[in-house]
């Protein structure tokens, strides 16, 4: 059985403490955190439930984020709440009150993402396999596939008669690989870009695959630096990748444990 750190809702005793706080922060992951995982990313939505605590939690936290591979325009459109931090692209956008910026810290491909799935598909391509081409990186699903590992070892394949892949990073998640340029801006390059502009004396951070690895890394950095009080958190679904909880201080099973949790944090901030 795969080991998970302790229960979040389970052990509010402990993480309560964080909201006496004076500037306390919310960072959550979209897809798999909150919203339901789709076949195709495209028709991911926020989850109901979210939307009525988010929404209160925004109005009375220091700082209430929502971090994801997407590019922040497009976490904007799903979730759709003035004052949020909209962060895209793993960490190399921010977008706030209609202003968008990008980090220096921001690397491209060295080949456009399209000519690269171009290049991957004759072998890679296959029933169920979505293609998610974005500014910064490449990202292949295969979460419909009717034989996943069989996908994969395909991506794999078609990976490797790419010459120019030395240069990029190749991350494994639930049923997705996505392709970036080595050395980018990521997640835990985005906690720490948080933490220290807006001055936050606490942070939560929930998420659910690997390029959240990061994020959940650098928190518990910081939180051991004595530079915040942080709550790295792993959300446990189906394939979760045992990287996240391993890096985690507490989990949560789905998004209908987030939901419960955005709940339970919604009263303790009242």
């Amino acid at each position: 059985m795969p080991a998970y750190p302790p229960n979040l809702l389970a052990n509010s005793d402990a993480w309560l403490r964080a909201c006496d706080l004076d500037k306390l922060g919310l960072v959550l992951d979209f897809d798999g955190t909150v919203a339901e995982l789709v076949p195709v990313p495209s028709e991911a939505v926020l989850h109901p439930d979210v939307a009525a605590p988010l929404r209160s939690l925004l109005s009375k936290l220091g700082l209430t984020a929502i971090m994801s591979g997407r590019p922040a325009r497009d976490i904007e459109t799903l979730v759709d709440m003035k004052g949020m931090l909209y962060v895209g692209n793993h960490g190399v956008e921010y977008l706030s009150n209609g202003q968008l910026t990008q980090v220096p810290q921001a690397t491209e491909l060295p080949m456009s993402p399209e000519a690269l799935a171009e290049q991957l598909k004759p072998i890679g391509d296959g029933p169920g396999v979505v293609w998610e081409v974005k500014q910064f990186s490449l990202a292949i699903h295969f979460r419909m596939s009717p034989d996943k590992p069989k996908a994969f070892l395909a991506l794999l394949r078609a990976v490797d008669t790419v010459p120019e892949i030395r240069a990029m990073e190749m991350i494994s998640g639930n049923m997705v690989m996505e392709i970036r340029a080595k050395n980018s801006a990521n997640k835990g390059f985005a906690i720490e870009k948080i933490v220290n502009e807006h001055k936050l004396d606490s942070l939560f951070f929930l998420g659910d695959d690997t390029t959240d690895i990061d994020g959940l890394k650098a928190l518990q950095k910081l939180t051991s630096s004595g530079l915040v009080n942080g709550v790295a958190v792993a959300v446990i679904q189906d394939g979760t990748p045992q990287g996240v909880p391993d890096n985690a201080d507490y989990s949560l099973g789905g998004v209908a444990e987030v939901v419960e949790f955005l709940k339970m944090l919604d009263k303790a901030t009242t």
